[in-house]
């Protein structure tokens, strides 16, 4: 070891040795506190462990008192019913019996800056307590990052959390979990607030028991402690030292002097440690490098699949030079890259035009790929010369299979006999599309059948109208009416029909920017979070 001692003067032995008996009672000190320190963190783990047991269970039978799948509906205005007075009650007498400080339902918005009250309990006991009536939207800026964040886990993802507050009265815990409506959807968080007013009384206790416990046994065991340290953990430890710090100067490269220092303790294990970690720093540069080109490769591919995308729908307007009767225009912009939003039109013969929008579940890649299937099959059966019902019908039964992905596709598809006028449409769940007619503008609403590839054997209801010179068929994806601005406001169907309305001296072309544009300005800087398709087709008069 003296030889050991002599090679590493950086770190010399002599200054440890010298120091170590100088700070013996700083050490007893230390290690007073630091037993006392960890007793006292397990016997408050074990009784916060109690706590969020006790709390869980309430939360749980809270949640037993409210209807989930109304709780949007209180959220955005619906006024207290006998349902939601009756579950008001039930928390009320909850928080007494349960001894609870305080039981409040409420929804954050989408940048938890605020949040709504749907339901709130005080017991009567806590001073300047202040029940919030349905409705109260309370800001969430005074509050610090760590409680957002756990709103954020709580709604988002899902999982519940527990917070400790203490203070000279004892504190409180603080429990939040998610309410889950009936289709698995997180609508809300539920905080149960419990006073906790015996830890002071426990804490003042243990304090004096470890206190007096721990400096006998402390006192004990120091020098043998500082004896050990010494020669079984210093020296090794300053080897280690010096090694990393070669390590870190020489490109992660290490010399062979921790093969010096045996055995299977930590220490030795430790010096193993680092020996792999050179050798596996070297490897993972290698990998890095190598991952960091297939990243720039993988969106390069990807670039070409978007352009890949938009080259697949059609983008000539007007699209057909023998149909100048035909006035149309559309437009698709994903959300991601790629997208699972589509539009298709065209002239199945010379008497009968097509025109088809849809809107694939979910986002990305699998939506895109989704698709390009769905598409391609509408538009093979629709040449056929099928009406829309038989289209889908044989469509969905295509799309069933082989669907592992469970995904499934809302369309809308019209089929017009130009020479009559006669427009013959079906609807797999999709958005009603917008009829002009007459100087009117309103919903085409007819009792949509399911989404395509939802489930097989189903069979799709046809219906018709009679279409004139004049008239013309806005269609769009929900993405539209579901955009959603900073207040968590929807579009809606409303201000998508007043926006029509208000076009109604415009073509296809500058009708569709025109909604684009009012969409802008009622998001603002809130980003898109749905692919937006829209189509217009219109019958010229006179043509």
């Amino acid at each position: 070891m003296q030889s050991e001692g002599k090679t590493y003067k950086t770190f010399p032995l002599s200054s440890l040795t010298v120091k170590l008996p100088f700070y013996l009672a700083l050490f007893c000190t230390i290690l007073i506190l630091a037993n006392g320190t960890l007793g006292y963190r397990v016997f408050m783990h074990l009784f916060e462990k109690q706590y969020r047991a006790v709390t869980e269970q309430i939360a749980n039978t809270a949640l037993s008192y409210i209807d989930a799948d109304r709780i949007t509906s209180y959220a955005q205005g619906a006024p207290a019913d006998e349902a939601w007075m009756e579950s008001d009650r039930m928390l009320d007498a909850l928080t007494v019996s349960a001894q609870l400080a305080y039981i409040y339902v409420t929804i954050p918005d989408e940048k938890y800056e605020s949040r709504v009250y749907v339901f709130d309990t005080v017991h009567p006991q806590v001073v300047n307590g202040k029940k919030y009536p349905l409705g109260q939207v309370n800001s969430l800026l005074k509050y610090d990052d760590d409680y957002i964040e756990n709103l954020r886990r709580v709604m988002e993802h899902g999982e519940p959390y527990i917070r400790f507050v203490y203070n000279e009265r004892g504190g409180h815990v603080t429990t939040s979990v998610p309410v889950i409506d009936s289709h698995g959807k997180t609508v809300a968080i539920m905080s149960i607030v419990k006073p906790m007013s015996e830890v002071s009384e426990f804490k003042e206790s243990y304090r004096r028991s470890v206190t007096i416990n721990s400096s006998i046994i402390t006192g004990i065991f120091v020098v043998i402690f500082i004896i050990i340290l010494l020669f079984m953990v210093v020296r090794p430890v300053s080897m280690i030292t010096h090694e990393t710090a070669h390590f870190a100067e020489h490109g992660g490269k290490i010399s062979n002097k921790l093969s010096r220092i045996k055995g299977r303790d930590e220490l030795g294990i430790l010096a193993r440690s680092v020996e792999k970690m050179s050798v596996d720093m070297n490897s993972y540069i290698d990998v890095l490098t190598r991952t960091t080109a297939e990243k720039e490769r993988l969106s390069a591919e990807l670039d070409v699949a978007t352009q890949i995308q938009a080259n697949m729908l059609p983008r000539i307007f007007p699209p057909y030079a023998d149909h100048p009767e035909l006035e149309l225009y559309a437009s698709m912009e994903p959300a991601k890259e790629v997208g699972g939003d589509f539009y298709d039109f065209f002239v199945i013969d010379d008497d009968h035009f097509a025109v088809v929008v849809g809107d694939v579940s979910g986002k990305g890649v699998p939506a895109a790929l989704f698709m390009v299937v769905a598409k391609t099959l509408l538009k093979n059966v629709a040449m056929q010369g099928f009406g829309p019902a038989e289209i889908f019908t044989m469509v969905n039964s295509q799309l069933c299979e082989g669907n592992d992905a469970g995904l499934f596709v809302t369309c809308w598809l019209g089929i017009l006999t130009i020479s009559t006028g006669e427009l013959k449409f079906a609807n797999a769940g999709h958005t009603s599309p917008v009829l002009r007619h007459e100087n009117k503008c309103e919903f085409l609403v007819s009792k949509p059948d399911l989404m395509l590839a939802a489930m097989e054997g189903i069979k799709y209801s046809e219906h018709s109208l009679q279409f004139y010179g004049g008239d013309s068929i806005f269609l769009y994806t929900d993405g539209i009416t579901e955009a959603v601005n900073g207040k968590e406001e929807l579009y809606g169907e409303e201000r998508l029909l007043s926006c029509l309305k208000n076009c109604d001296c415009m073509n296809s072309r500058e009708l569709l920017k025109a909604v684009r544009a009012d969409i802008d300005r009622f998001t603002d800087v809130t980003p898109q979070f749905d692919d937006i398709t829209m189509l217009e087709f219109k019958l010229k008069n006179g043509e």
